[in-house]
C-alpha cells in the first residue's frame, strides 16, 4: 500500500496541471529536437515507409507546440510527444487509406 502511494505521488510530481505555466518556446524546441530521431523512427514504423515521415513529425511539432505543458521529467515529456506523434501518424495513414485509388 505504501509503495503504491509513493509511486502515485512520484507520477503526479512529474506531470504538470493545466494551471501550471507553459514551457518557454525555445526550451520546447530544444527538448523536441532531442526526440526527433525517435519520432521519425516511430512514424516510419506506423506509416510503413519514409514517404510521410517528415509530415508526421512536422504535424507532431505543430500540435505539441500549440500548448506545451511543462514536464519536470524527460520521460514524461517523451511519452507525451510519442502519443502526439502516434495520433498524427495514424491520422495520416487513415487519410491515405480513404483516398480513392487511381484508375490505371
Amino acid at each position: 500500500m505504501l509503495l503504491h502511494f509513493t509511486l502515485k505521488l512520484r507520477l503526479n510530481e512529474n506531470i504538470s496541471t493545466s494551471n501550471a505555466p507553459q514551457e518557454h518556446p525555445v526550451v520546447f524546441e530544444n527538448r523536441f529536437s532531442r526526440f526527433c530521431p525517435l519520432l521519425e523512427f516511430l512514424a516510419c514504423r506506423i506509416l510503413g515507409g519514409h514517404e510521410d515521415v517528415e509530415m508526421a513529425v512536422q504535424n507532431c511539432r505543430i500540435a505539441a507546440s500549440r500548448n506545451p505543458p511543462r514536464f519536470e521529467c524527460e520521460g514524461a515529456f517523451r511519452s507525451w510527444l510519442v502519443r502526439v506523434l502516434i495520433d498524427e501518424a495514424l491520422a495520416i495513414r487513415q487519410r491515405k487509406a480513404a483516398l480513392p485509388l487511381s484508375a490505371e
